[in-house]
């Protein structure tokens, strides 16, 4: 006996699901409180999504708190604004009224092993690139699950990035030294997952600050470091924070003069056709 097969409408959903959760929401309505029973089902999801061998290739920190997710907020700088002159934004998807963050680890077991017979080591590449695919299975679970629930989503990669920025993220998160000192986690994609503000546009920010000098948020400095360089062996690169409800012009340190915008709006490349091409193995 045949599994019965999905309706035509049930497929168009599905299809609707999938292309809400390609496009980032970037404002959030923090009147609303999400129920503890969505939350703990969406951690459910990203613990228990499928990864090679059944290994625990991640962990994950997640926050309901407002307090907290805006302390991480404040260092999330990364989402270019200009390139010429360089300005960039915070990268609002993740101020949610709920964060989750997935962070790759060396799982405790291996079934892997080396062509000479012995057991292929938790630090090895291969096992990296096992930890990313796992990493990115169980996300995109989870949004295809918090877009069911009626929610919104926002993926994000610029953690712990900013102006004088001092791991600030590794640290809150007790991170630190597994990450920096023994090199066994690398902190990778976050989601925010909430409620849209109803009647405006995906992609409008309520943040007002913008830095210029640079347009993303790696090594950044306020001050004038010169030729210093930070503990990666990066230069600095120095900048200003400007409030655009202020002013609709400022200089950066470097002397280029930026039209600042009367809001913040994040453009990507949503809008245009996306070449994924599908072949058929004959």
């Amino acid at each position: 006996m045949t599994a019965p097969i999905q309706t035509i409408a049930n497929i168009e959903q599905e299809k609707e699901y999938i292309k809400k959760i390609q496009k980032c929401q970037r404002n959030w309505d923090y009147s609303k409180t999400m129920p503890k029973e969505h939350v703990d089902y969406l951690l459910w999801i990203a613990q228990n999504a499928p990864s090679k061998q059944h290994e625990a290739y991640y962990d994950i920190h997640y926050s309901t708190d407002r307090k907290v997710i805006e302390e991480l907020y404040k260092w999330s700088w990364g989402y270019t604004h200009s390139g010429k002159p360089p300005a960039t934004w915070r990268n609002p998807q993740m101020n949610a009224n709920m964060f989750m963050l997935f962070v790759m680890k060396h799982p405790p077991t291996s079934r892997n092993y080396l062509n000479e017979g012995s057991v292929t080591p938790t630090d090895h590449p291969a096992r990296w690139e096992n930890g990313l695919v796992a990493v990115g299975t169980a996300l995109g679970l989870v949004m295809r699950a918090a877009v069911e629930l009626g929610y919104a989503t926002g993926c994000n990669k610029n953690n712990s990035q900013g102006p004088d920025c001092d791991f600030n993220w590794e640290r809150r998160m007790g991170l630190y030294e597994d990450i920096h000192i023994h090199k066994k986690k690398k902190m990778l994609y976050g989601v925010g997952i909430g409620y849209s503000q109803e009647g405006r546009p995906r992609n409008e920010s309520d943040d007002n600050e913008l830095v210029i000098g640079a347009a993303n948020g790696h090594n950044l400095s306020l001050k004038d470091r010169g030729e210093e360089r930070d503990v990666r062996g990066r230069k600095y690169r120095q900048c200003s924070i400007v409030d655009i409800s202020k002013s609709d012009k400022a200089t950066d340190p470097y002397g280029n003069v930026h039209e600042l915008p009367d809001k913040a709006v994040f453009y990507t490349m949503s809008h245009l056709p996306r070449e994924i091409n599908i072949y058929e193995i004959k």
